[in-house]
């Protein structure tokens, strides 16, 4: 076996990451369905205000559920951003530029 190639996976084991691939997916789904309901509330909200301003997009929603979920991996408490581990963030960091540096910037190298 080579170091790209993966071992076959046991029939267990494929059972194993269909039940948990189906939980991530129902997991995502209700993440993305919240962030969609906040911005449309929000647009709601303003609307029936009478505030003229741009409605909040789903970007900002995104943001910041990504800031709270980045914190809390990292250890510390979302709410004072305080307490969280800088080894891990940097971590969490460097796997972020490895996505953009193996998967957006060389995709085209491919």
């Amino acid at each position: 076996m080579t170091e790209n190639t993966c071992a076959i996976p046991t029939p267990e084991q494929r059972k194993y990451l269909e039940i948990k691939g189906a939980a991530e997916r129902a997991m995502l789904d209700k993440v993305f369905n919240a962030i969609d309901d906040a911005a449309a509330e929000v647009a709601e909200g303003f609307a029936k205000a009478g505030l003229e301003f741009e409605p909040t997009s789903r970007d900002y929603f995104t943001f910041a559920t990504q800031q709270v979920l980045f914190v809390r991996l990292c250890g510390g408490d979302p709410d004072t951003l305080k307490g969280g581990d800088p080894e891990v963030g940097q971590r969490i960091v460097n796997n972020g530029q490895h996505i953009i540096d193996h998967y957006w910037r060389h995709a085209d190298k491919d």
